[in-house]
């Protein structure tokens, strides 16, 4: 039996004569089957693998065979730009068979929601941030909204897995579970990670039903890659002006900013430039990428936003200027070429900086060797779990049964060992600070929580991580996206000049109390910062650097351009040192302990000096600089004697935990050791 002959007629019938498929791809044809039977799946595929409609279609299937009314599918993405892109496409599907798609995320207007509720869609298409503040309303009736889901599709699961944000997308669907009564069917669909099997069990291996993992390999690494060195991002400005012309080139910088310093740059070499990143607005970034969809020979220079699944239609080259974080970043944002007949997927490496080089050299090295990293969600998400307390209290009239949430969360095994072993001394904590009050079992608002989130402060617990204060910028009542108020600080005896979306802004005026800046045209070239949180190299990384300075690692000589190669061949003379017998003793005293162990690691090895008596004065990916007297260090037992020190906690990671003013100190002190930990262990 065909497996298209599974799917209703209807269904069928679209797939032939209204959207004119052939055939369907082999991830369409494979996920047939398991999404049928409702089984929880996983859907891996390269990019542009057909891996929405794979998951879309037979879910419209079981719709209409088995009635499916109300809100009956969620859709929930990352980023909603990508939502907004998806929603032409799924509207039309759900319109062929006579159902309906809508959107409902913080760019949606009051009016379009309140429809939404009188007039509930088939087919929902979310943020977690705004699924959370559909349930934080205990006015709403949860049960009318949400009590007929029968399937969640995730969609770039691999970019919610690992971090907080994969926690609080499994807490929404453990109280989705609880307001309809039954396990609603999971579908993730990811790009390439290592150990699949694992992200599947993560997702899904607690809900009750079977597993499916359906994965279509990528073909062999046929791929064009060069990796140059020019040295900073003006040279980069010069090659990609003059390189590809008539063209279509995607430039990925990892670093708000330095979008826009390139692209003006580039705007002032005559390029025809778009920019892409999250502090546009959003009729901005969807103008940008509708008129680099359709047109030729642009430029857009843009952040990890353009990663992720968002369609801008046919490209020629990808441009990344210096290195991506990870091997699976690097692949999925080169799987955006290649995907006209007959083209190869490509990738040209700009390195701005030595680090640049060496980072883009190791990303390509253990690419070739077949290496992917496993996506793992960081451990212990105590701060979620409290999260996701006081946002049932606020569901369900500030009153919940303790007993009941722990056993409602408690699915989750990561969730369950956090309140095996610790939730009851942080319930303790929240009670003793007037966070909560208790009467026996019941767990109610106290008078701080009420302080803390009531009225427009409740919207903070939608969102499981931080965002840094930014300021709207205005031309008149238009709005162009958002800024660090930092920026504002700088000039402040001249005009102040900003960059944004590639083009330069005159600050005319600043509204501090409401967070306004506006703005008119300018000339002069303009700047813009943001805060940002750079994580540093993992150690797979890392350790591929060091290989790449000893040699062991040889890049191929397609690889490099001759000014590339000329650079890596200085830079094993110059740092050839840091590969030798560390820590090396400076100057002026301190230390340079070079291990090339990743910033993980680095962050461990300064806790474990601090825990000895020195002091660390830098770390990173490569190494920590300290200073600790003769004397702790022979009490230490020297340097080795510090390396086997052990930690009970740790005052930052490598990541920052939101709502840990709700935790004890001691409790965020383990949670940070426990993840990085994790991440060193990598």
């Amino acid at each position: 039996m065909n497996p298209i002959d599974r799917l209703h007629p209807a269904v069928q019938f679209h797939i032939v004569n209204s959207l004119g498929w052939p055939r369907l791809r082999a991830l369409q044809e494979q996920s047939l089957g398991p999404i049928l039977d409702g089984d929880h799946a996983l859907l891996i595929a390269p990019t542009a693998g057909g891996k929405t409609e794979a998951a879309v279609l037979p879910v419209l299937s079981r719709m209409i065979s088995e009635d499916w009314r109300g809100i009956s599918v969620l859709y929930i993405c990352p980023i909603k730009a990508l939502l907004n892109n998806l929603e032409s496409r799924l509207s039309r599907l759900t319109g062929l068979l006579g159902r309906t798609t809508q959107l409902w995320h913080g760019d949606v207007s009051a009016g379009d929601k309140r429809r939404a509720e009188r007039e509930l869609p088939d087919v929902l298409l979310t943020t977690p941030e705004s699924l959370e503040g559909m349930l934080l309303g205990f006015r709403r009736d949860h049960r009318r909204l949400l009590g007929a889901v029968r399937c969640v599709i995730v969609d770039e699961l691999h970019a919610f897995a690992g971090d907080d944000r994969g926690w609080h997308v499994l807490a929404l669907l453990e109280r989705i579970q609880g307001i309809c009564g039954r396990d609603p069917q999971r579908i993730g669909l990811s790009a390439t990670v290592g150990r699949p099997r694992a992200l599947l069990d993560w997702f899904a291996g607690h809900a009750d039903g079977a597993r499916t993992l359906v994965q279509i390999e990528a073909p062999p690494a046929q791929a064009d890659v060069k990796v140059d060195f020019v040295g900073s991002l003006g040279n980069a400005a010069i090659v990609i002006s003059q390189l590809h012309r008539g063209e279509k080139r995607l430039v990925f910088v990892d670093s708000r900013s330095r979008v826009e310093d390139l692209s003006q740059a580039l705007r002032a070499r005559g390029v025809n430039v778009f920019v892409s990143h999250a502090a546009l607005s959003a009729d901005l970034r969807r103008q940008a990428e509708q008129a680099f969809a359709e047109g030729q020979n642009c430029v857009i220079v843009a952040t990890s936003t353009l990663e992720l699944g968002l369609d801008v239609g046919d490209l020629d080259r990808v441009i990344q200027i210096d290195a991506p974080g990870s091997v699976a970043s690097f692949l999925q944002r080169m799987g955006r070429t290649g995907r006209r007949e007959g083209a190869r997927r490509n990738t040209l490496f700009l390195a701005t900086h030595d680090s640049g080089l060496l980072g883009a050299l190791a990303v390509v090295s253990l690419f070739q060797q077949g290496y992917i990293e496993p996506v793992e969600a960081p451990p212990w998400p105590m701060h979620i779990l409290v999260q996701q307390l006081f946002a049932t209290l606020f569901e369900r009239r500030l009153e919940v049964d303790e007993r009941e949430f722990a056993a409602m969360l408690g699915r989750v095994p990561e969730f369950r060992a956090c309140l095996a072993d610790v939730w009851p001394a942080a319930i303790d904590f929240l009670c003793a600070g007037g966070w909560l009050q208790r009467d026996g079992g019941t767990l109610a608002l106290g008078l701080q929580g009420e302080s803390r989130f009531r009225g427009k402060r409740l919207a903070d617990l939608c969102v499981s991580f931080d965002s840094p204060r930014t300021f709207a910028v205005l031309l008149g009542n238009k709005h162009l996206g958002d800024i660090d108020p930092l920026t504002l600080g700088a000039g402040r005896d001249g005009p102040r000049i900003l960059a944004l979306n590639g083009r330069s802004w005159r600050v005319t005026s600043v509204e501090w109390d409401r967070g306004q800046v506006y703005v008119e045209p300018a000339e002069e070239r303009g700047r813009s910062q943001w805060i940002s949180e750079a994580r540093g190299a993992s150690r797979a990384l890392a350790q591929e650097v060091r290989r790449i300075l000893e040699e062991e690692a040889v890049p191929s000589d397609d690889l490099l351009t001759q000014r590339s190669r000329e650079r890596l061949a200085e830079l094993r003379e110059e740092v050839g040192h840091t590969l030798e017998a560390s820590p090396l003793r400076r100057d002026d005293g301190s230390f340079d302990w070079w291990n090339y162990a990743g910033i993980a690691n680095n962050i461990l090895l300064a806790a474990k000096v601090h825990a000895a008596g020195g002091h660390c004065k830098a770390v990173d990916s490569f190494g920590i600089r300290v200073s600790i007297d003769a004397e702790k260090l022979e009490a230490a037992g020297g340097w080795r004697g510090i390396e086997a020190l052990e930690v009970e906690g740790l005052t930052f990671g490598t990541t920052p935990l939101k709502f840990s003013d709700l935790l004890p100190d001691g409790l965020v002190a383990r949670v940070l050791l426990k993840r990085t930990l994790a991440e060193a262990a990598r």
